[in-house]
């Protein structure tokens, strides 16, 4: 009885070992694929935009010198591998695809490391990631179901959740670590949330709040929270950089305001990668008054114009 057990329980581990280098080589042939699906031509068309014209691409969809919510930290450093390589834009896809599932597998798997010390709790991480989304298909960027995921693979959402799996395995061991952790450590993890605010809006409101649960959970001292960041407004203008105040017409990273003067930061679905304006207002007591006084009138319902 105990033989067939052991036996049994063998079978189900090498099982759990197998499934999923199996679901990364299925992935893999899907880069390969890529299907056209969604806003696979957007993408696409932001990454060509960028490989012609770095600082000033215009909107990747129509033929206006406007500015794009597609433009972000992720999709300029795809254009940059275009522009220097010389290589197709769907082949920089297919790579950006790679890395991006890179982070998601390795992501899910040093976050579960944190959570549980047992050898089986990574695989299985990553399995209830992918298959436990119900009966009924949901397919959209942001959301990590196996069907999802290969139809979104190649889009800026992939590589913001790989970085915010991450992200909450860096803050998790930081916070374990305290006092012993210092001040560069907090810095560093304010820039990965900064970027993966940047990269897919959607997937950083997620990224922050389960931050804050990470946070609260680990009843950190008041030194924790003071390394974390400053109180809110400011620290949510600096952390977020997002809400800017300058007027620059140049492109969709580094204006901030719409034609019709309108604020056009973290709050709406135009926040781009917005921080140089932010950087060009200061971050300080003139700069947050300037900042609340241009964006009154959605300062406060943040969320009223998001888009995922």
């Amino acid at each position: 009885m105990r033989v067939a057990v052991r036996a049994s329980l063998g079978a189900v581990r090498t099982s759990l070992w197998a499934a999923v280098p199996l679901l990364v080589v299925l992935l893999l042939l899907v880069i390969v694929r890529l299907p056209w699906n969604g806003d696979l031509g957007m993408h696409a068309a932001t990454v060509e935009r960028l490989r012609h014209h770095l600082l000033d691409p215009g909107n990747p969809l129509v033929d206006a010198d406007t500015p794009s919510p597609y433009y972000s930290p992720w999709t300029v450093l795809l254009g940059c591998v275009a522009k220097v390589t010389g290589l197709s834009v769907f082949v920089v896809l297919r790579l950006g695809a790679v890395v991006g599932l890179g982070l998601l597998v390795t992501g899910i798997w040093r976050y579960a490391r944190t959570l549980s010390g047992h050898r089986f709790a990574p695989p299985l991480a990553v399995l209830c990631v992918l298959f436990l989304w119900g009966t009924q298909l949901f397919n959209w960027s942001g959301f990590l179901g196996l069907n999802s995921l290969a139809l979104t693979v190649a889009y800026p959402s992939v590589f913001a959740l790989g970085l915010a799996f991450h992200f909450w395995a860096l803050l998790t061991r930081a916070l374990k670590a305290s006092p012993d952790a210092g001040w560069e450590v907090y810095l560093g993890l304010g820039l990965l949330w900064a970027v993966i605010l940047l990269s897919h809006q959607f997937t950083g409101v997620v990224a922050s709040l389960g931050a804050l649960a990470t946070v609260i959970g680990a009843r950190v001292g008041r030194h924790v929270w003071l390394r974390l960041g400053p109180p809110p407004p400011w620290g949510c203008c600096c952390s977020s950089y997002g809400l800017t105040t300058t007027s620059s017409r140049s492109s969709g990273w580094a204006a901030s305001r719409t034609s019709t003067g309108r604020c056009t930061g973290i709050c709406s679905r135009g926040t781009g990668w917005r921080w140089w304006g932010w950087w060009r207002s200061g971050c300080g007591p003139a700069g947050i008054r300037g900042i609340r006084s241009s964006c009154s009138s959605c300062w406060v319902r943040p969320c009223s114009r998001w888009a995922g």
